[in-house]
Parts: structure tokens; C-alpha cells; sequence
């Protein structure tokens, strides 16, 4: 394709989305789907332009306005971001926006304008809110700096950036050491070793591990490194019965079938089928079928569920949030999510917390995590269920894992036991973990 050909195609996706506020993955998904002659190449330019569109929204829109610009369409952003991010000239616009085919019309005379009033400048700008130099909504803005206070800058910055590619080798089938050498062998280069992940593996951005032969073996799976690290605060053992209470599409069901080595039962619920579905899959693939079984359940009160009360070793609950902490991979999350979201989000979680809970056996633990990056879902959730519940105690992060990496604190506050991941501090994406422990046996709930 010609340059101004993938800029338009560009524009055209961005306009799609901002019209109907899809998800942002779903709307690209569905402008290639019904363009397949688009190639590799084109496809992820495209991809890569209309996702930097989206991570610079507040502050090319911020500029448009400084300019005197009305337009705030994809095209005009397009303009903006060209001269602003890529620092090209009018000329340079100019040949792109040409009016060939399948390329933008030329340039009228207030786009010309714009260019020239933009040129010189960067996207950057002292006089910019802090709601646009971060990246977020104003209501976003104000309870992240409760939290971050002056490191929300650098925080966000972090999350603005799109993520590496991270890997769980699975046990079940090699180690970490033959998974590297499979990959090696089908031309896969530069992996690394994750930082804190024992069986996790880094690599560059836009490679297709589906068709590699330690995928297709089971030798490996896509998981983000925060994410392999909450499995290992499960601290599952061979022998355990264990609760993914969550488990969606099974990945951390699958390294907790790896940590227990295939001996002990993990009971894998959710209320979506389809997912339960593709977990299946995985499993039979992983060579973890044996010790898993995978049950849809209505909610957190399904009346098959409440018959396993006080049952389990781990109950492990990954629960429905935001996914704020999942920016750099899904950048308009921030854009679709607002304060009455969350508040349905942290009744549906208290909701699950406590059905959770009640399936703990007596000195068995009960793991709360979200890849949220908000107190409401997290801190402020686990304060209120430790002062309802004295029959559970935290566990330290540091108990189950004394070579954890050091948490973020709470600003104003003293350390707490649980453990919050951002990529600014440890490189992964924005997770929350807290671990509990049943000192008592409870009331069915």
C-alpha cells in the first residue's frame, strides 16, 4: 500500500471506533476482516497509527484546540499527529494527502494552517492539564493522583507505551531451557528470561507464536508476567483442591496445573461458556486435561457451587474489573470506562469476594487479584472485607514469596501486605494481589 493509502485506512478506523465506541481490537479486527488483500506489513503500520491515536487522544486534541481547530475527526488527529510525533513537513503531508486512490483528499487551505501553526512544536507542551499530559479522563486523573501523587506522570507514561510480548512455559511439558531452544530453532530471536516469573520468557513485539511448535506442543502459552506472578502467590501444591472461581479462558488455571504438576483436582468456573470452551482446548493441548474440571456456573451464587462450602485448599478469584492495568495493550480502555462502571464493577467483586470466601476450608487461603489499576477495585475493597471478616487474616506477599519484587506503597500510607504491579516499577502490566488466610471456620455464605 501506498503511505497515504495507510494513513486513510487509518483515518477510517479511528473514525469507526470514536463513532461507535467498540472495543478498539474488535473494530480493527473487523475493518481487515473484510479486507484480506491488506498485507502483513500495511496490517500492522495501520494497527500500530491507529493505536498511537488513541495513546495521544488528550493531548492531540489539546493541541487542535490551541490551534483554533473545530475538526477533532481522525483525519484532522492524523494531521496533528504527523507533525507533531513524526515531526513531518507540509510538503510532506501534502504528498500523502493526495487524492489518489484509495489515498486522503488534498489539503484545503485551514488544514494547511494547522500544519503550519503545529510545525516546530511537540506533543509535549508545559501548558498542558495534568489530565492531558497523562493520558486520562479528569475523574481518572483525580484518583490516580490520590494514589500516585507525583509519580502519576512517570506511572502513566509507563502505560502509554505498548507492551512486550511475555510467554509461561509450561512444565507440564519441557522447562524454560527447551522452550528457548524450540523457539530458537523456528527463527523466533531475541528472548529473554522475565525478571521476576521463574518459567516466564520476554519477547519483541509482533510475533506470531501460534504457529510455532512450542505452541502448537503446549510447550508454551501468552501470559503477561504479572499474571504468572499471581499464580505463584496461589502457592498451589500437588495434592490441593483449588478454585478458579474466574478462570475465563484458563491461563491461570493451566499454571496452576503446572505448579501442582498435574496431581490434585483445580475446579475451573465461570458464567461465560465460550470461554470455559477455548480453556478446554488449552488444557487438552497443555497435557493438563487430568486435573482439571471446568464447570459454567449461573454467578457467584450458583446452588452447585454453594455445595462446596468450606472445601477448598485455594480459592483463587481473578475477578471482573476495569482491566485499567491492561493500558498499554488496550489504550482506549481508559476512554470507555466511567465511575458508574465502577461502582457496578465493586459490587459485582464484593459480591464474588464473599461467595469466595466461604469455600475456603479452615488454614486454606483465599487469593484476590484484578488487573486493575484503581484503589476502589483493590485497597479500599480489601480493607472493607478484612474488617467484616475476622475469620481470615493477610498473608505478606513476602511469606508466600521471599524474593517478591517490593510493592508500590500506598502513597501516604505504610506498607500493606498485598502486592501491586505496574509496568513503571516491574516492567508488567497493572495487577493487584492480596492473599488471605481461613483461621476459622465460618457460616455458609
Amino acid at each position: 500500500m501506498k503511505p497515504g493509502a495507510r494513513l486513510a485506512a487509518v483515518i477510517e478506523i479511528y473514525d469507526g471506533w470514536t463513532h461507535t465506541r467498540d472495543d478498539a481490537d474488535r473494530v480493527i479486527s473487523g475493518y481487515f476482516g473484510t479486507r484480506r488483500y491488506i498485507g502483513g506489513g500495511d496490517r500492522r503500520e495501520i494497527g500500530e497509527r491507529f493505536y498511537d491515536l488513541i495513546r495521544y487522544q488528550a493531548r492531540l486534541g489539546w493541541w487542535l484546540a490551541e490551534a483554533g481547530y473545530e475538526n477533532q475527526d481522525g483525519r484532522a488527529r492524523m494531521i496533528a499527529a504527523l507533525v507533531l510525533k513524526d515531526g513531518r513537513s507540509l510538503d510532506d503531508i501534502n504528498d500523502m494527502f493526495n487524492g489518489d486512490q484509495f489515498c486522503p483528499d488534498p489539503l484545503h487551505p485551514a488544514e494547511r494552517h494547522l500544519i503550519n501553526k503545529l510545525t516546530d512544536q511537540e506533543l509535549d507542551h508545559d501548558a498542558q492539564p495534568g489530565a492531558v499530559k497523562t493520558e486520562l479522563p479528569k475523574w481518572l486523573y483525580a484518583e490516580l493522583l490520590k494514589l500516585h501523587h507525583e509519580h502519576l506522570p512517570a506511572e502513566m507514561a509507563a502505560y502509554n507505551q505498548p507492551a512486550k510480548l511475555d510467554l509461561r512455559v509450561n512444565t507440564l511439558r519441557g522447562n524454560v531451557d527447551s522452550a528457548i531452544r524450540s523457539l530458537e530453532k523456528d527463527g523466533i530471536k531475541g528472548i529473554e528470561r522475565a525478571t521476576y516469573a521463574p518459567n516466564g520468557l520476554r519477547l519483541p513485539l509482533g510475533l506470531n507464536m501460534l504457529v510455532t511448535a512450542a505452541y502448537k506442543d503446549g510447550l508454551i502459552e501468552i501470559q503477561d508476567e504479572a499474571s504468572q506472578i499471581c499464580v505463584k502467590l496461589v502457592d498451589a501444591q500437588p495434592g490441593m483442591k483449588i478454585l478458579d472461581m474466574c478462570a475465563g479462558g484458563g491461563g491461570k488455571t493451566l499454571g496452576l496445573a503446572a505448579d501442582m504438576r498435574g496431581r490434585g483436582r483445580i475446579l475451573a468456573c465461570d458464567t461465560h461458556g465460550a470461554r470455559l470452551d477455548n480453556a478446554r482446548k488449552r488444557a487438552k493441548r497443555a497435557g493438563a486435561g487430568d486435573c482439571i474440571q471446568l464447570r459454567s456456573i449461573a454467578d457467584e451464587r450458583d446452588s452447585w457451587l454453594r455445595n462446596k462450602s468450606g472445601f477448598f485448599d485455594r480459592v483463587l478469584l481473578d475477578v471482573p474489573c476495569s482491566g485499567l492495568g491492561t493500558l498499554r495493550r488496550n489504550p482506549a480502555l481508559r476512554w470507555r470506562i466511567g465511575q458508574r462502571d465502577i461502582r457496578a464493577l465493586t459490587l459485582q467483586q464484593s459480591k464474588i469476594l464473599k461467595a469466595g470466601a466461604a469455600r475456603v476450608t479452615k488454614g486454606g487461603r483465599l487469593i484476590y487479584a484484578t488487573c486493575s489499576i484503581l484503589p476502589e477495585e483493590n485497597e479500599r475493597l480489601i480493607e472493607t472485607f478484612m474488617r467484616d471478616r475476622k475469620d481470615f487474616k493477610a498473608v505478606p506477599i513476602k511469606e508466600i514469596w521471599p524474593d517478591a519484587p517490593a510493592s508500590v506503597p500506598v502513597p501516604g500510607g505504610k506498607d500493606k501486605p498485598w502486592l501491586r504491579l505496574s509496568p513503571n516499577m516491574h516492567g508488567t502490566d497493572g495487577f493487584f494481589v492480596a492473599v488471605f488466610e481461613r483461621t476459622a471456620k465460618g457460616n455458609k455464605g
